[in-house]
């Protein structure tokens, strides 16, 4: 049930909500911010707690009916304060960030590595990306983007709080564990030694995604398995990291899970 309005900014519930926009945050509290009726009803459908909720307007509060959570009715300035978003969708709402989750690597598994990616949109549109193309998880390695920042979780649509996920603090560490499980590390480079993509194809395996600027690490290309090239026309010299990701997922694995 609703509560008493909030209409003051200095009110601690509200500074507290509002801190989770940034990492520190929400490493401190171990909660995250959910913004939209949307993402709030996949991450309850995802099996994440709700530790409480706040709404601007009688529409917003219809839009979260049945949630089980404290809902409390906020002002416009209020509900500005704590979204992330420059037009707020008129709720957002705090959960808890779950006890660590691993991803086990499974032989015959599929995944998509990111080496390094800074932005916290393409990390998202990424992990979209795969969750729709059926990979069973994704790696991360080298200085991560926080998966419960609010650009991730709207970016991913919400894959981010289902696809499966694991850490690994250099490429030496993701790839040694890629081959224990007896999967095959893919990367895109122009090199003598890469194969076309269109040539290429395994049942399983991970490809690496590099950081939007650099790319692959020298290390990782040592350590990818095989390596390919995207065929490019103009004079385009690269893709972006999600473009380049959903190419390579679905050159490899989609397209024959498709029957194309």
């Amino acid at each position: 049930m609703p509560g008493e309005k909030i209409v003051s900014l200095k009110n601690e519930r509200v500074k507290a909500a509002a801190a989770l926009k940034t990492a520190s945050g929400r490493r401190e509290s171990g909660c995250f911010l959910l913004e939209g009726p949307k993402l709030i009803a996949e991450a309850v459908a995802a099996g994440y707690v709700l530790d409480e909720g706040f709404y601007c307007g009688e529409q917003a509060l219809r839009r979260c009916a049945g949630l089980q959570a404290r809902m409390t009715e906020v002002s416009d300035e209020v509900l500005s304060r704590m979204a992330d978003t420059v037009t707020p969708q008129g709720v957002v709402a705090v959960a808890r960030v779950p006890g660590r989750r691993e991803l086990c690597l499974r032989p015959g598994g599929r995944y998509v590595l990111l080496e390094q990616l800074q932005n916290a949109g393409n990390v998202g549109n990424i992990l979209r990306t795969a969750e729709a193309l059926g990979m069973d998880g994704a790696l991360f390695c080298g200085d991560a983007v926080d998966l419960f920042s609010p650009k991730v979780l709207r970016g991913s649509m919400g894959s981010a709080l289902r696809l499966p996920t694991v850490h690994y603090g250099s490429a030496r560490q993701a790839a040694q564990a890629l081959h224990d499980a007896g999967l095959c590390l893919w990367g895109a480079a122009l090199r003598e030694d890469a194969v076309p993509l269109s040539g290429a194809g395994e049942l399983c395996g991970a490809v690496a995604v590099g950081n939007e600027g650099h790319g692959l690490s020298g290390e990782m290309l040592d350590l990818c398995d095989k390596l390919v090239v995207i065929p490019m026309k103009g004079q385009t010299e690269s893709l972006s990291a999600p473009c380049a990701a959903a190419i390579l997922l679905w050159e490899l694995w989609g397209r024959r899970d498709a029957g194309c």
